[in-house]
């Protein structure tokens, strides 16, 4: 050590590197700077908390700190920098504090000294509400899929189709039909992966009315071809038929389209129970251009009892025939 004080301050401070005491110094001055702008004093005339201040010196601690490698303190000042910001109706830098918040608790090696991943969803939760109510519509739909990429890595369902659906909101809101596509094809494939059939197919109509209003046919098709695989998967034939007449099919050159072809043939397929068909159309390409998740279901669907029936056909139809060379051996 350069000086027996340093030595002193540094054990004084188990954990936290000598290079980083000035910065911790530092954001101690600056959270006492913002403690004492909130207090009243009838000496100095002061009658009224200083609530500006205090929240610069917060932000000011909060940077600090995170230099300083405090990550605990770093999120209390940023939490405190927030609820202060809030008070003063500065709603864009309250959710960009609780972000910070946030990003604090997400750090790694942060959940041991933090509020860790469970207060970086409260943050978040926060954030969005004040980016929402001051405007900032795709901050607060950025943050929103964001908290759905979490909630749904913990298997949260219903905490995830409800941040997908509050993004899909904010962007109806702003009109902002650009987004809502990229929103609405994340939201659609984590329907399908969780297999829940009749939420996609409503995700889907709606996808396909921004489609429409953008005059994007080609994918509108895709969208209802993907609903008949998703009604023919729970082994609805009809719905399956239905959605290839239903909402969208009034769309520029949908009765002359691949889809429509491959789409008819797929349902005439099970209709006809006719195994083979179906197995020559899970092989066609048109499929391969829809939704990722959506494309995966075709090499699942089964005709119900059609395997059994191909087994019995090939056990008495089938039989290899004996030429004479074998009968005579």
């Amino acid at each position: 050590f350069g000086s027996r004080e340093e030595a002193v301050v540094v054990f004084a401070c188990p954990g936290v590197a000598p290079g980083a005491m000035g910065a911790l110094e530092e954001a101690r001055q600056h959270a006492a700077q913002g403690e004492k702008a909130l207090k009243t004093s009838m000496l100095s005339l002061k009658f009224t908390p200083d609530h500006l201040t205090a929240s610069l010196e917060y932000s000011q601690a909060a940077t600090k700190y995170r230099a300083a490698g405090s990550l605990a303190e770093c999120e209390k000042a940023w939490v405190r920098a927030a609820e202060l910001k809030e008070h003063l109706s500065d709603l864009m830098g309250a959710g960009r504090a609780y972000e910070s918040a946030a990003a604090v608790c997400e750090g790694a090696g942060a959940a041991s000294v933090t509020g860790g991943p469970g207060a970086a969803v409260a943050y978040m939760e926060k954030a969005v509400r004040c980016f929402r109510l001051c405007g900032k519509a795709e901050i607060a739909a950025k943050l929103l899929l964001k908290l759905a990429a979490v909630h749904e890595k913990e298997g949260n369902v219903e905490k995830t189709k409800a941040a997908y659906s509050d993004a899909i909101e904010v962007f109806q809101e702003e009109e902002k039909d650009h987004n809502l596509g990229d929103v609405y094809k994340q939201y659609i494939g984590f329907l399908v992966t969780a297999e829940l059939i009749d939420e996609a197919l409503k995700a889907i109509d709606g996808h396909v009315e921004v489609l429409t209003r953008q005059k994007h046919f080609s994918f509108v098709h895709k969208e209802m071809l993907g609903k008949a695989v998703l009604n023919i998967f729970r082994q609805d034939v009809v719905g399956a038929e239905e959605a290839l007449h239903g909402p969208g099919s009034g769309t520029d050159g949908w009765y002359t389209s691949k889809e429509f072809q491959v789409g008819t043939e797929l349902v005439e397929a099970f209709q006809q129970n006719d195994v083979e068909k179906l197995q020559s159309l899970q092989k066609e390409q048109t499929f391969t251009f829809l939704q990722v998740q959506v494309a995966r279901l075709v090499r699942r669907l089964e005709i119900p009892g059609g395997a059994a029936a191909a087994a019995a056909s090939g056990a008495t139809g089938d039989a290899p025939k004996l030429d004479m060379a074998d009968l005579l051996m």
